[in-house]
Order: C-alpha cells, then sequence, then structure tokens
C-alpha cells in the first residue's frame, strides 16, 4: 500500500531505533489525545517486538504519561494462564504494567483463567462492550505485529476467508492457530473490532518477516490478515531494515 496521509512507513536501521521512534509517537498522541477526551484506550500486541516499547514506555523516556488516564487492553492472547512463560500479558505486565502507576481496574487482560476459549471470549467481548459504544469505535491505538505468515493478532491465513474476516459480527473469537505455531488455542479480537480504532500501529522487526512484510505492503494480498487492516484514522508502519531490505519508492 502507497504512504498516504492516513498510511505511512517507516523504516528504521533496527529494533532499538524504530522502539524509541514509536515510544515517542505514542507519548505524543496520547498526551495531545488526552487534552481532548478523558481516557486513552490502548490496546497491546504480545510477542517479543514490543517489549523495548512498553519498557521504553514504562521508563517514560519520551515523556510522562497521565496513567490514571489510561486503560489497557489486549488484542489477542493465548489460552494460558496469566503467569504462564507465553502468554502475552505476563509479557507486558513484566516490561510495562508492574512498573507504572496505572488502576488495576484500568488493566483489562483477555480472561485465561475460565473454563474454555469460547467463555473467554465471550467475556472479553462483554469487557469492550462495556467500555466502547460498539465495534466501529474501539481503542485511540492497537498495536500488532506481523507473522511471517501474514498473520496479525491471531487472525491466521486460515482464519475464515478474506471476506469473513471483514464481516464477522463478533467482537472476540476463540480461534485455533495453524500447527506450525506451538500454542494453539488463542483468543483475537476480530478484524472489524481492530479496525475500530483510531490508529493501528504495526512494529515489524526481522529477516523472517521480510516476505510476509512484502506481500503486504506492495502486492496488498488480502489473503494475509494483516493486509485487511483498516483503522478509522492511521494505519503506521515502523519496520526495520531487516524486515524491509529494499523498500519501494
Amino acid at each position: 500500500m502507497p504512504p498516504s496521509p492516513s498510511s505511512a512507513i517507516r523504516r528504521f536501521p533496527d529494533l532499538e531505533a524504530l522502539s524509541r521512534a514509536a515510544a515517542r509517537d505514542l507519548t505524543a498522541d496520547i498526551q495531545e489525545t488526552l487534552r481532548a477526551q478523558d481516557h486513552y484506550a490502548l490496546a497491546l500486541a504480545g510477542g517479543s517486538t514490543p517489549r523495548r516499547l512498553y519498557e521504553l514506555l514504562a521508563a517514560e523516556a519520551e515523556g510522562a504519561l497521565p496513567w490514571s488516564q489510561i486503560h489497557l487492553f489486549w488484542g489477542d492472547e493465548r489460552f494460558v494462564p496469566l503467569d504462564h512463560p507465553d502468554s502475552n500479558a505476563r509479557m507486558a505486565n513484566d516490561a510495562l504494567v508492574e512498573a507504572v502507576p496505572i488502576p488495576p481496574d484500568q488493566v483489562h487482560p483477555m480472561p485465561t483463567h475460565l473454563d474454555s476459549p469460547d467463555a473467554a471470549a465471550a467475556a472479553y467481548a462483554e469487557t469492550l462492550r462495556h467500555q466502547f459504544s460498539d465495534r466501529s469505535t474501539t481503542f485511540d491505538t492497537v498495536l500488532l505485529g506481523l507473522g511471517g505468515d501474514g498473520h496479525t493478532a491471531s487472525l491466521f491465513p486460515e482464519t475464515g476467508t478474506p471476506e469473513q474476516r471483514r464481516t464477522d459480527e463478533a467482537w472476540v473469537r476463540p480461534v485455533t492457530a495453524p500447527p506450525r505455531h506451538e500454542i494453539p488455542r488463542r483468543l483475537t479480537c476480530t478484524l472489524p473490532a481492530l479496525n475500530g480504532a483510531r490508529r493501528a500501529v504495526f512494529l515489524v522487526a526481522g529477516a523472517r518477516k521480510e516476505d510476509a512484510l512484502a506481500r503486504v505492503l506492495d502486492q496488498e494480498d488480502s489473503s494475509l490478515p494483516a493486509a485487511q487492516v483498516a483503522p478509522r484514522a492511521a494505519l503506521l508502519w515502523y519496520v526495520d531494515a531487516a524486515a524491509r531490505p529494499h523498500p519501494s519508492e
């Protein structure tokens, strides 16, 4: 997808530079947004790539943040206990949540302590409905990653057809990840819930993401869920040189 007023691709030499730029820009957006509204809704991503961003936010490396006005959500989660090493919530807790003065009732992890992924998905959908009026207006910013297979959140190429993903009536779904992924049972916000965000920010680093990133950015391949992300106002890509060694002009 070519850059436009609502879509931008920013390329950095490495993950550290990428993370610092993302921290600076997110901090500025939070500060500016909270001049006009009472709360800021931020949906966090899992995986290893966003950890450095979370550490920078926790250290307030790019400026002070009003944590009493910030609500944290998750775009997806593995159906494992919250203290499991592969839990997205645990990673964010370790890198960010436990280091900042955010009220506990403003941290909204997916409830993987429930008996089944179906029950957890239904409960998290209620959490989102309580916070947002409808799916067309959800998060201020959703942070997203990109898998080497083109998945984002826990929406995989095998998760329905592009049309089924686009028109999904649910807020949150239980998902079975393909066999190439170690933890099959997942929860994910649906594409419409993600696209209800004002801003979607992709963080993409590493050579193993190169092919998928090219298919999304250059080919706009809608068979890949990441290529279907279309937030309300701004779609931002922060990529490193390993993931995009030959950017299109």
